[in-house]
């Protein structure tokens, strides 16, 4: 009986903690492996804990010259950003579904105004891009 008890308490332990796994922090890589790319904001959600803390899940767009560009999040983030800022991007060498928001400006013009115009072509929204951002 006590081991059937272990057992299944083991069982839960191992089944609570393999669903919990967290997206890696930019502090878990070697920071030298990323580069910074253009990207441009496309969501940002205020959310509000207590006490008095506030911090927003962001979600953008980045490699804007590709055809399909990728998208990113962050959540918990302490930036309350409007959606449209230019943003700058840090993207993993080899991996480019590793990103981390790095800030705002403008490093690439010629990217971005490429971009933008691509979406005025198509009479607004975001060229390439079919995501849902809610889903994060």
């Amino acid at each position: 009986m006590k081991n059937t008890a272990l057992v299944l308490i083991l069982f839960f332990v191992s089944f609570i903690s393999c669903d919990t796994q967290k997206k890696k922090g930019f502090e878990e890589y070697n920071e030298e492996d990323f580069i910074e790319v253009q990207g441009i904001l496309t969501g940002s959600f205020r959310k509000t804990s207590f006490p008095n803390r506030f911090s927003s899940n962001i979600y953008f767009i980045y490699n804007l010259h590709q055809e399909n560009p990728d998208t990113g999040y962050e959540l918990d983030s302490p930036y309350m950003l409007d959606e449209g800022v230019p943003v700058i991007v840090l993207v993993h060498r080899d991996d480019n579904n590793i990103s981390f928001f790095g800030g705002t400006g403008i490093i690439q013009e010629d990217v971005l105004l490429n971009y933008l115009d691509k979406c005025q072509q198509i009479g607004g929204g975001y060229y390439g891009v079919e995501d849902d951002f809610s889903k994060y």
